[in-house]
């Protein structure tokens, strides 16, 4: 029987790094004077909007300028602020108006790499929605409740918004088929400020993956799955289940980082 599931070595080869001041989009690179996210929150019930709690601990991952995470830690959540880029995170170190409780320099697919960790993995905006969130986000399940992907409805300018509109949607539902966790997409308002304009309330798309103890349990086994049998054709039986999931997550990934295997 064959199977399409993710290629872990594929993935892991990054489609970029950025540098403070750089930025990337449909039409390559371009420089920025201006080191902020397309929106920086500024709204005191921004926990209670995203579902988190004061107090809980939350993996920020591909964090970039970090504005959307420490608007989680100033208001109240334990942050770690991660970035795939040493030059975005050193960056982030020396800022006086953000501070986070531990800064790491890693790839999205490789965090957290303990049961129970953290309470939630929050992303804003990432890249890399058809190659490595889905697998961060199969991560995301080893927390104690889940994972958070927010995107701004950008209604002045809809093209870029990109391929996140539907990628994201599909990475949790994907993975609520076939872990048993719960998708939840919904629309909020949050007070937020973009550049050259005046904060308020923009219209957001969050997206959850709640997990459980079997969700927990299902994708710690295909985590070790994917890094003990990465370049394997020929797949045991006895991992069969293990590959049926993978290929139900598959369907939320570009098909150039997909790799055929057959079980016997």
């Amino acid at each position: 029987m064959k199977y399409k599931i993710p290629d872990l070595k594929k993935i892991l080869e990054p489609l970029w790094l950025h540098n403070p001041g750089e930025a990337v989009n449909q039409t390559g690179w371009h420089k920025r004077n201006v080191f902020m996210q397309g929106s920086i929150p500024k709204d005191p019930n921004i926990l209670n909007k995203l579902g988190i709690k004061k107090g809980e601990k939350v993996l920020a991952i591909a964090g970039y300028y970090g504005d959307w995470d420490y608007a989680l830690e100033k208001n109240g959540a334990k942050v770690d602020f991660s970035d795939v880029s040493k030059s975005i995170v050193n960056w982030v170190k020396k800022q006086k108006d953000r501070k986070f409780k531990r800064y790491i320099v890693s790839g999205y697919e490789l965090i957290p790499k303990k049961e129970k960790e953290y309470d939630w993995s929050f992303t804003y905006e990432a890249c890399g929605g058809g190659q490595g969130l889905p697998i961060a986000y199969l991560r995301s399940l080893l927390n104690k409740k889940g994972g958070i992907l927010v995107l701004l409805i950008r209604l002045d300018e809809p093209e870029k918004m990109g391929s996140k509109l539907k990628r994201y949607s599909l990475i949790v539902n994907q993975l609520a088929k076939a872990y048993g966790g719960k998708a939840i997409v919904i629309k909020k308002r949050i007070k937020a400020y973009r550049e050259n304009k005046p904060i308020m309330n923009h219209i957001y798309i969050v997206h959850k993956i709640l997990t459980n103890d079997k969700a927990r349990e299902l994708a710690k086994r295909d985590i070790e799955f994917l890094w003990k049998f990465g370049d394997k054709k020929i797949i045991s039986k006895k991992d069969k289940d293990s590959v049926r999931r993978l290929s139900i997550l598959a369907k939320s990934l570009n098909k150039k980082f997909l790799r055929e295997v057959i079980i016997k």
